[in-house]
């Protein structure tokens, strides 16, 4: 049986109160800074957070999120993080990401996420002209991270079966994204194959996972069905209210 503790309020501060190495996985998916409510492509902003910092302080508020997390993990504990670039990948989040995150902790890996669609595939740029075209991507990153080893410190129970520990060994993931974001209730949820995969590569069984960002609560409903004990920050209490209620069903 999971044990599951929902938190609602700023990560920085809710997780002052979770215990230092305790942590074995963070599964995450942070705001993309992307504006969104007042992109085009995407109408449906977060009820809270403001998507549109100045990518300076964006990327040192990650900062600032991710090196107050490494007390929180166990020593060979991880981290996968759900990242995009923005505009097109003109703006490169993912690999100012990287070099902050290779400051403090190890990189164990690299995925591509191939979910065979985007929402702005006609965002050309110069349409039928070489004039100054753009590139929609269908494409976005999980990065792996490791806390002082890159190897677990424990033994446990897995439930990886072969041909799943074959399809997920493996530098590209496809899968869709999530459709049914309006029914959920949150601009941005991604897929359950996400966490799914996430946790079934880099946990035990009754191991415990982190959500800082928890959203509509994706990740720990993945959790309780993996019996993975599961920890979830939301700052936005609709969200909050929302994952709660997946949660428990």
């Amino acid at each position: 049986m999971s044990n599951i503790q929902l938190y609602n309020g700023d990560c920085l501060e809710v997780m002052k109160q979770i215990p230092d190495n305790s942590v074995d996985l963070i599964v995450t998916s942070p705001p993309y800074n992307v504006d969104l409510g007042n992109n085009k492509y995407n109408r449906n902003p977060y009820s809270l957070y403001k998507d549109n910092k100045e990518h300076k302080e964006y990327i040192n508020w990650l900062k600032e999120i991710f090196f107050n997390l490494y007390p929180k993990l166990k020593k060979g504990g991880r981290i996968c993080l759900n990242i995009s670039d923005g505009k097109n990948g003109a703006v490169p989040t993912t690999s100012d990401v990287i070099q902050f995150m290779s400051e403090k902790y190890l990189n164990i890996a690299h995925i591509i996420w191939n979910k065979q669609q985007t929402s702005n595939r006609a965002a050309w740029g110069s349409y039928l002209s070489p004039s100054c075209p753009s590139y929609p991507s269908p494409l976005e990153h999980i990065l792996i991270f490791a806390k002082e080893d890159k190897s677990l410190q424990h033994k446990g129970e897995t439930d990886l079966t072969k041909e799943e520990f074959i399809e997920y060994a493996y530098g590209l993931w496809t899968f869709k994204p999530e459709t049914k974001a309006k029914k959920i209730g949150h601009p941005a949820p991604f897929p359950e194959e996400l966490p799914y995969r996430c946790i079934k590569m880099n946990t035990y069984i009754s191991d415990v996972v982190l959500d800082p960002f928890m959203g509509s609560g994706t990740t720990g409903v993945v959790c309780k069905k993996l019996n993975r004990n599961f920890i979830g920050i939301e700052l936005d209490k609709k969200y909050f209210e929302i994952a709660k209620e997946r949660i428990n069903e």
